[in-house]
């Protein structure tokens, strides 16, 4: 006889990974073409490392006419196979390395520099630095703070201010397909966090859609809860970073 406690972590571990096949199977995790190519710098000896743990700049490839410009701030992933421990199954996953903003433009390239690195804990990342090979999806990010009150999907009426800005960050773009996420700190249950956030980034849509003439076949709304943080949620900061929603370029 299965306890409720131990059937209970294995339907959350088994919904985890349905998330995941999900967006793999919605095309969220792909071949990426805007990848972290060349480390830049002003001598090459042959003896600098690859990786942000030596050097802030780097080559990225993404240029000018996909809308990249100096100030364009980039999110840095790092896609790992894991095996999945319930069943005999692999899949991809996708690491939050950090971020970067573009320092230089290009038709064919940008150099950008890192800002951050995520400082919150994950067994899977084997290496905090932006790396060679790395890839970067341009995104426009909000703390929900200046968007919603605390526990609801409302936008807030100063909000139009910051929808304003994320309808023409996507224009800019003019891509055939948008992230729109939603985000929590770990304040509060878990399951009630999940639905908050994805409310929250449909919220979000529905305004880009009405009010900027977005299309809305293009926007897809991801609600992360409090699964996806980008610092650690152990300090009141780190939680204010956690509270967001971020608009992401996919291609």
């Amino acid at each position: 006889m299965i306890s409720s406690g131990i059937k209970g972590s294995i339907m959350k571990r088994l919904f985890t990974w349905g998330i995941v096949l999900f967006l793999f199977w919605a095309g969220d995790i792909t071949a990426q073409e805007f990848v972290v190519f060349k480390v830049h710098t002003p001598f090459d000896m042959g003896q600098v490392m690859p990786d942000s743990g030596r050097v802030n700049d780097f080559y990225v490839k993404i240029g000018t006419p996909e809308g990249a410009q100096i100030g364009t701030v980039l999110n840095v992933y790092r896609d790992q196979d894991l095996v999945s421990d319930v069943g005999n199954f692999s899949v991809k996953d996708r690491q939050y390395i950090g971020r970067m903003r573009v320092i230089s433009t290009n038709p064919d390239y940008s150099i950008a520099r890192v800002l951050d690195l995520a400082d919150y804990s994950d067994p899977h990342r084997v290496l905090q630095a932006v790396v060679i090979g790395d890839y970067v999806q341009p995104v426009f990010v909000v703390a929900s703070e200046n968007l919603f009150d605390q526990g609801s999907s409302t936008l807030r009426s100063e909000a139009q201010v910051e929808i304003a800005r994320a309808g023409r960050f996507i224009q800019r773009f003019n891509p055939i397909k948008v992230r729109v996420e939603g985000h929590t700190d770990n304040t509060g249950d878990e399951d009630a966090n999940m639905t908050l956030s994805q409310s929250r980034a449909v919220a979000v849509i529905q305004i880009l859609i009405n009010n900027y003439n977005i299309d809305e076949e293009i926007l897809i709304p991801v609600g992360y809860g409090e699964a996806k943080p980008i610092a650690s949620n152990d300090t009141p900061e780190g939680q204010r970073k956690n509270r967001r929603f971020e608009i992401v370029i996919e291609k």
